[in-house]
């Protein structure tokens, strides 16, 4: 082999050796779909990321919001679409892990058809009563000891991240409620208010104009850590040591085998859209909770969940439909 072949060898090598950094630092070359299951406030928010998102990347950020069969429809898009960072899903627990224990033949798997990407925030679940009921949660648990399945607790239905909160409330502490499955969340909130039910499980972005107006009382958060907006109010694992969060987490993926590179590219852009004030401002009326956590992070909370979920529902005795 002379000179001059090794040189052209050595020189092919090396633009080999290049050539995925340079395509990396080529991403995003054309606009990027990203795929919601969110709803109201949560929809309203995905925008705002998407419009930081563009500014950032470089590239239109477009935002189609996918509500079919509880978020499925859009799930199943991105599990099909090609892994090169330009279809995205923004998506919550109840689409990608809650629907999985409740539906027969959910056609995705939340590990082998997904790239986890960011935790971008959970929604804040609150136990809610009228002005005349029990004053605290731990009234409402002491009343469920003395007096069991007597009282009533409305949630958005049977297998809900509110009802398994409930379930796992009466396993830690042996207090019996009586659910009541609505279909919609609005339903509980309009029985709650006028008394037809004892309390609620909900999200707090539809139920927190009544409880500002004194037309509800909340007794609790569900989540990890208090909610800024009302830091006086309780979380259930304050109450009820052992308590683990429900999945009520929104956050970004890729389809399955998203190379690395574009995984970490994603998330730490997604990490400083969601940080900018405007951002997280925006999360806080609408009831979030800012969380920010990275794809290894994300994978683990969802794993536990899974867990969680798996064993509550064969408690309860779920089967599903």
């Amino acid at each position: 082999m002379n000179y001059s072949t090794v040189l052209a060898a050595s020189i092919g090598a090396a633009v080999l050796i290049h050539l995925p950094q340079a395509a990396a630092q080529a991403y995003p070359s054309k606009y990027i779909r990203v795929i919601t299951t969110y709803s109201g406030g949560a929809e309203t928010i995905a925008r705002l990321i998407g419009n930081k998102m563009a500014e950032r990347m470089g590239q239109p950020f477009v935002i189609e919001a996918t509500t079919g069969a509880n978020g499925s429809i859009g799930a199943l898009t991105v599990a099909k679409a090609a892994p090169d960072g330009y279809t995205l899903l923004a998506s919550t627990g109840a689409t990608q892990i809650i629907r999985g224990f409740l539906v027969k033949d959910v056609p995705y798997d939340p590990f082998r058809d997904f790239t986890p990407i960011t935790h971008a925030f959970d929604a804040v679940g609150v136990v809610a009563t009228h002005p005349g009921g029990l004053s605290s949660l731990r009234d409402m648990i002491e009343f469920g000891k003395r007096f069991p399945g007597k009282l009533s607790y409305g949630t958005t239905g049977l297998g809900s991240a509110y009802h398994m909160a409930a379930e796992q409330i009466q396993q830690l502490t042996g207090a019996q409620f009586l659910h009541v499955p609505y279909k919609a969340g609005t339903q509980s909130i309009t029985d709650l208010v006028a008394a037809r039910v004892d309390t609620a499980i909900m999200v707090i972005a539809s139920s927190r104009p009544f409880a500002e107006s004194g037309k509800l009382r909340f007794l609790a958060t569900l989540n990890s850590n208090r909610f800024a907006a009302f830091p006086d109010l309780p979380t259930v694992a304050e109450v009820v040591p052992g308590f683990r969060p429900v999945p009520l987490w929104g956050g970004y993926f890729g389809p399955a085998k998203l190379p690395e590179n574009l995984v970490q590219r994603l998330h730490g852009e997604f990490a400083n859209a969601i940080r900018q004030p405007d951002v997280t401002a925006q999360m806080e009326r609408a009831g979030l909770m800012l969380v920010v956590a990275g794809p290894g992070a994300f994978a683990a909370t969802i794993k536990d969940d899974v867990e969680q979920l798996r064993r509550l529902v064969k408690t309860v005795g779920i089967l599903p439909e």
